[in-house]
């Protein structure tokens, strides 16, 4: 298969016309025209049909746009790990701070040592945008909230437990535990289901599981903006041990526990890994493996 004349037809299929289709590739029409149908001569298929003022894809046209996108990505994935093998590159990393910046640290100060011609490129995103963009190609990997899906591969590095923040001046402020059943009726604050679906499901069960009615008082982008709320005093919210929530917020364990929060570094599963990728994966679950561990040396 010409890869060449591929793209071409996917330019055509996704214009809608050649016409428009040579515009955005500065080609001519009839050259492109030619190019379309030497890709069809060379498939032995007709891909479209073509109307005096329009095209359509035939059905075997349909197949070899969807499957002509698919061995596009991944050439093109391909083509970019071996360049990032040879010469170096960058791995491009989503994570979630509150829960992966510390691993996350310490493995980029070990790997850069070892790996100098590697840039590590990091976005800090919430964990169904970290996903998306995994699967789209965006980013080579992502450290945040274990999601059991098939689409992407996982590699454990350490579990949270969850416990309430609560802000000074609450009833349950001066608590050294709280049980589930002091929570009912509080004021519920959460991390937004759409942009931590895990998340929110675990705390919502967690609830239900206990028998107690909490009223949700608002859902939030990210930890930073439900930290302003504890500290306005809005409500409280089951967090990650040790999260970032700001001062005049008291972290309080919960009696029984919830289920903790396993945070992993994924992957797209259809994808492996290329050798300096799956270096930095060592790396992160080596020091995951220390941090549990102090004493230990490597």
């Amino acid at each position: 298969m010409d890869l060449r004349k591929l793209r071409y037809f996917l330019e055509v299929a996704d214009a809608g016309s050649i016409t428009a289709a040579a515009e955005r590739l500065r080609m001519t029409q009839p050259a492109l025209s030619r190019q379309v149908r030497a890709f069809e001569d060379e498939m032995g298929w007709p891909l479209l049909d073509r109307g005096a003022k329009s095209i359509q894809l035939t059905k075997q046209g349909k197949v070899v746009l969807r499957e002509g996108k698919a061995i596009l990505t991944a050439v093109e994935g391909g083509v970019e790990r071996m360049r990032r093998e040879i010469e170096g590159g960058v791995i491009r990393i989503g994570y979630a701070p509150s829960l992966g910046g510390e691993i996350l640290k310490n493995a980029m100060g070990c790997f850069v040592q070892r790996h100098s011609g590697v840039k590590l490129e990091l976005h800090d995103e919430t964990t169904e945008e970290m996903r998306r963009k995994v699967l789209s190609g965006e980013l080579d990997l992502m450290i945040g909230v274990r999601a059991h899906k098939a689409d992407m591969e996982w590699v454990d590095l350490d579990s949270k437990k969850l416990v309430l923040a609560v802000p000074q001046g609450h009833a349950l402020a001066d608590k050294s535990r709280i049980r589930p059943s002091d929570l009912e009726g509080v004021r519920l604050l959460l991390l937004s289901r759409h942009d931590y679906p895990e998340y929110w499901s675990q705390v919502i069960h967690f609830f239900k599981d206990q028998g107690v009615n909490a009223k949700v008082a608002g859902e939030f982008d990210g930890i930073e903006s439900l930290g302003v709320a504890l500290r306005a005093g809005v409500g409280v919210a089951l967090v990650a041990e040790r999260a970032s929530v700001g001062e005049g917020v008291r972290l309080i364990h919960m009696q029984p526990e919830p289920d903790p929060v396993s945070v992993a570094v994924g992957w797209r599963a259809d994808r492996a890994l290329d050798a300096m990728t799956s270096a930095f994966v060592e790396e992160l679950s080596l020091n995951a493996q220390n941090a549990k561990s102090p004493g230990q040396t490597r």
